[in-house]
């Protein structure tokens, strides 16, 4: 390769690097969409070359960007959950301990899928998305997630706190975007409900459990769909040092599972 075709090769790699961080800055989460069902995630040690493992992700299993795999344009590198080996209804995921390449013709970005619209109501406590993707469907007939965020309940509970005085947990579970106090202010989400024709469903308890300061800020929240079957939600909630995100996934109208970590601001 001459001088002239490296520096192209290695402007054209860093552009794409730049835009690939730059896009996926806010909400760096992907998904397996490949049209076969499955993705292989080549699972490296130490040197990044050297192939340890590779492990079948399905279709609509969700992961987090970290950065293109070094030295290559059509792989990217990626962390993810250990799932369990017998599988549950619903699994609430607050650390990614697995990490490997996958193919970029594999997978999407969620910021890059069709977006559901999103409309306040009168109100102000409620949110609706709605899959306008498809104007031949009756809008009766369009699936939605509506999320419900009211005043919280969290002072007449348990309060357990850390060494330095935050408060990390109520009533024994793991709180986020808390500090120290509680504002008096405090909300919370109270459910989420998805509509879709001939199915739906409200969120188990644990899927919204302890979720405190959720944003109402249409740029920091969406609802996003590969197709009917595989729906995704994410908002980035809470504010500065308590700022956190979290992502669940639909599938076949009931959330299976949530990812959720803290990005302080």
């Amino acid at each position: 390769m001459t001088f002239i075709h490296k520096a192209i090769y290695l402007s054209v790699f860093c552009i794409f690097s730049f835009s690939l961080v730059n896009a996926q800055n806010k909400v760096p989460f992907g998904v397996v969409k490949a049209e076969e069902g499955y993705a292989m995630v080549r699972v490296h040690k130490e040197d990044y070359r050297k192939i340890v493992d590779k492990i079948r992700m399905k279709k609509g299993d969700v992961f987090v960007y970290v950065k293109p795999a070094p030295g290559e344009t059509e792989w990217i590198w990626i962390k993810y959950p250990e799932k369990e080996e017998l599988p549950k209804p619903f699994v609430r995921y607050d650390s990614l301990n697995k990490e490997g390449m996958v193919n970029k013709s594999r997978i999407a970005f969620i910021d890059q899928l069709p977006k559901f619209t999103p409309v306040l109501s009168k109100n102000g406590r409620s949110i609706t998305f709605t899959d306008n993707n498809n104007q031949k469907i009756p809008t009766a007939q369009r699936t939605k997630v509506v999320i419900d965020i009211y005043p919280s309940s969290a002072k007449f509970k348990k309060q357990e706190k850390d060494a330095e005085g935050n408060i990390v947990k109520i009533d024994k579970q793991k709180t986020w975007g808390l500090g120290k106090e509680l504002p008096e202010d405090l909300k919370e989400i109270k459910s989420i409900r998805v509509q879709q024709p001939g199915r739906g469903s409200v969120f188990v308890r644990e899927a919204i459990k302890n979720m405190f300061n959720p944003t109402m800020d249409f740029d920091n929240m969406g609802v996003t769909s590969i197709d009917d079957d595989h729906i995704f939600l994410y908002m980035i909630n809470g504010s500065g040092e308590h700022r956190y995100t979290t992502f669940w996934t639909i599938k076949e109208g009931k959330a299976i599972s949530q990812i959720i970590y803290s990005n302080p601001e």
